[in-house]
């Protein structure tokens, strides 16, 4: 091999290995036992969520303390019904509804 070739493979291994390992973003998500909730439990066991660069910790909170569990940072979101997230709304919690 040329000295450029070495020269070139060498400076292309180099930046690869510098590179900036992703870190996975961390998200807790508020559930209760509700069997409507499984698919979420399901995800993190086969791997979902860390397959995509998500670190996921899935808390039972009961749902009349969601609310607050967000409004303090203790929760990034949370699973519930279309119904609950109105009243939450209702009440001056401001949330958004992902479907």
């Amino acid at each position: 091999m040329n000295r450029i070739t070495v020269f070139a493979a060498t400076l292309t291994l180099a930046a690869g290995l510098s590179a900036p390992v992703m870190a996975a973003t961390s998200l807790t998500i508020g559930i209760s036992g509700w069997t409507g909730f499984a698919p979420l439990t399901l995800a993190k066991q086969a791997g979902l969520f860390e397959k995509h660069g998500l670190d996921v910790t899935l808390k039972k909170v009961p749902q009349a303390s969601r609310p607050l569990a967000i409004a303090s940072g203790d929760l990034q979101c949370a699973a519930t019904t279309v119904e609950t997230w109105l009243v939450w709304n209702a009440s001056g919690v401001t949330t958004k509804q992902i479907f």
